[in-house]
């Protein structure tokens, strides 16, 4: 392999001196900053950029490149930059010191992956590679860490599979802002564990402020065959269980309110403030803002969520919103919902099939 060492100013300047002399075949070995010397006020920062072109081998036979292989890898690569043009300085230095990073970068920006924690793992991840390594070792190394350190964000937890065998029935509800899905996501719940697991369910509904939210729910459950009740206080909540102790699992669907909207929020907070044990499940949609999603998660964190649930994420192509969510609130998924139909757009996901969804296409770029 013949190797050759460029300079210029930058990295661009580079690639193109670097297939102007070698051609569209050569490789990039590796890629460093030169810093400004000291002694040298009017100098400046220099990029080293080290190219190859794989020799033929010795039998003298040679294996022509595919010209369409080569163009869709250019293409690939402009499509990388062009990605992270948009981004801050802090993303063109990056890709100015780790070259090898671009294509990785792109990938977690596109799915929807935050600028600061795509960058965060980025640097961690290049941080513990070998120097000495060439360009593809080096690639290789990158994507293995970042798929380490993705799945070690990740927390999963299959929290609907109690029965009451204790005397006492699991009793779960679901909270968010309004629009999320809950209902739905409810009643697919519902579906399943009946259905599916085989367990006792029963659905109480203490939404009072959206019209036909009842009616809808309890719509659900008389096609399912399941007890639904309203409960609009503290003691038609309480009535409402002592009815259900006999259930493996009982379901509570709450009113949706802005994340605004603190006094809303206390109200549904000391309605279910019970004897009972009941654990909070928090609902968000993968269609809303990153900012929207964290401040909804902010709001709602007074009940303390047990797990966090998305929704809607056949409606984005951006899902790697979620592993900033979780990263930020260091919660479990349970669930994810991916459609309108009830019960089979429910997913209980492992940590492998969520990365998957967080990544979305740009999995089959990384893994």
């Amino acid at each position: 392999m013949n190797r050759k060492i460029f300079k210029a100013e930058n990295i661009q300047q580079a690639i193109a001196t670097i297939k102007e002399e070698l051609g569209s075949d050569a490789m990039i070995l590796n890629t460093r900053k030169i810093k400004r010397k000291p002694s040298d006020p009017y100098g400046k920062e220099m990029f080293e950029v080290e190219a190859a072109v794989p020799l033929p081998p010795k039998d003298g036979k040679t294996d022509k490149a595919n010209p369409v292989e080569v163009i869709q890898e250019d293409i690939a690569q402009i499509k990388d930059m062009i990605s992270i043009a948009g981004f801050g300085n802090g993303m063109h230095n990056m890709v100015c010191n780790h070259f090898e990073s671009v294509g990785v970068l792109a990938s977690l920006l596109r799915a929807g992956v935050s600028e600061a924690l795509a960058s965060s793992i980025i640097q961690k991840a290049s941080a513990s590679m070998d120097n000495t390594a060439d360009q593809r070792e080096k690639i290789k190394s990158l994507k293995k860490y970042v798929m380490k350190e993705c799945l070690n964000r990740i927390a999963t937890r299959d929290y609907f599979c109690r029965d009451n065998s204790s005397g006492v029935p699991h009793v779960a509800a679901f909270i968010g802002p309004t629009g999320v899905g809950k209902t739905t996501t409810v009643a697919k719940l519902a579906a399943m564990l009946t259905f599916q697991r085989k367990m006792k369910v029963a659905l109480i509904s203490i939404d009072n402020y959206r019209v036909g939210a009842f009616e809808q729910l309890k719509a659900y459950a008389s096609i399912m065959g399941l007890l639904c009740v309203p409960a609009f206080s503290a003691q038609d909540l309480l009535c409402a269980l002592d009815r259900m102790k006999s259930m493996d699992m009982v379901l509570i669907d709450t009113a949706g309110h802005s994340h605004f909207d603190k006094q809303r929020i206390d109200e549904i907070l000391q309605l279910i403030k019970t004897d009972f044990r009941i654990s909070a499940h928090l609902v968000l949609s993968v269609t809303s803002e990153s900012i929207i999603m964290q401040e909804a998660a902010a709001a709602f964190s007074v009940f303390g969520p047990d797990t966090v649930i998305f929704t809607k994420i056949d409606e984005t192509k951006r899902c790697g919103k979620i592993l900033d969510q979780i990263s930020d609130f260091k919660l479990p998924v349970s669930l994810i919902a991916n459609g309108q139909k009830v019960p089979e757009d429910l997913i209980v996901p492992d940590r492998q099939e969520l990365l998957k969804i967080i990544l979305g296409k740009g999995s089959k770029e990384i893994y």
